[in-house]
């Protein structure tokens, strides 16, 4: 049983979900290439693999801060199988992937924003993630609502705390204009780049596109589900506060690929991290391991099909059939 390999973190679910990275980022490349370029492409597919390596192990080292989170391994395998789901991987750029890791260390930056005593130093860095991101697409300006809450649920008032949470909004563009100076015109357009609103059409959406939007679906209604039960918030209160920016990055992610905000790499990138970590928090949820097999078997199994049928490599049409 696959799943029972990552009821812990240890050597053996390490080496299997880099296994599963590595077979999920050729398969994925195979369907959108071809074998001819496999040569050709190596360094694309490498960058992949570790960028995926790279999310899997800052969550899990995250997660591990948590006070009364007990660990499990189910990220190692969350990552891998959602990335089969996701469209258009072979189309990401920095920018984007940039925010993606800005945002990922968001979330440990802001559950010590909301329970650490040094509150002033953390505000300062939530705002500082969220200042940089900001300069490369300005509707993440949304994302100040979270030191908000926190200034809101903990009644901060004093003025070191706003002068934390002020400094980079007024300190990161100044800084970022002046390296203009230096900076390669290409560099610097991608510094505060217009965004146009571009809703999303159903009709002309892909199969694959759909089937993402439909697990983004499945992403929030276990979110609603799993944000019902408070005894997660009274015997959590760590875990809990990063559900909670896990939750707005979520339904953040959905806005934007349904109205096309996004300036890079499609509609859908930012919110790959967020679904693969509810997909992680849903299976691992799952007290029975012979359960969790069959859905993660019938998941993995049911998306590589239907990638097959999707790229034409198989069909439904009788071989002897005229």
């Amino acid at each position: 049983m696959i799943v029972k390999i990552f009821n812990t973190i240890g050597p053996r679910a390490c080496f299997t979900s880099i296994f599963l990275i590595i077979s999920s980022v050729f398969f994925s490349f195979l369907l959108e290439k071809n074998v001819a370029q496999l040569l050709e492409k190596w360094a694309d597919i490498i960058s992949k693999i570790f960028l995926m390596i790279s999310f899997i192990t800052m969550i899990t080292l995250l997660e591990i801060q948590i006070k009364g989170r007990k660990i499990e391994g189910i990220h190692l395998i969350s990552f891998p199988t959602v990335y089969l789901f996701f469209p258009n991987v072979y189309e990401l750029k920095t920018i984007p992937i940039l925010q993606a890791i800005l945002l990922t260390f968001g979330l440990y930056v802001f559950i010590k924003t909301r329970h650490s005593k040094n509150t002033g130093k953390w505000i300062l860095d939530l705002s500082l993630i969220i200042s940089i991101i900001v300069q490369f697409n300005y509707f993440f300006s949304i994302f100040y609502l979270l030191p908000l809450f926190v200034f809101f649920r903990r009644g901060l008032k004093e003025i070191k705390n706003i002068f934390a949470l002020l400094l980079p909004i007024l300190i990161i563009p100044y800084t970022l204009n002046s390296l203009s100076v230096i900076l390669p015109s290409k560099t610097f357009n991608l510094i505060n780049p217009p965004v146009q609103i571009k809703l999303l059409n159903i009709q002309l959406m892909s199969n694959a596109d759909m089937v993402w939007l439909i697990t983004l679906l499945l992403a929030s209604l276990s979110c609603i589900v799993q944000l019902s039960r408070r005894n997660r918030k009274l015997l959590y209160p760590e875990f809990f506060s990063g559900f909670i920016y896990m939750t707005f990055w979520l339904f953040f992610s959905i806005a934007v690929g349904l109205l096309g905000l996004q300036t890079a790499s499609g509609r859908w990138f930012i919110s790959f991290i967020p679904v693969a970590y509810f997909f992680g928090g849903f299976i691992e949820k799952i007290e029975s391991n012979s359960l969790k097999n069959n859905l993660f078997t019938i998941l993995f199994l049911g998306i590589v099909i239907f990638k097959l049928f999707d790229h034409g490599i198989i069909s439904l049409e009788l071989p002897f059939r005229n």
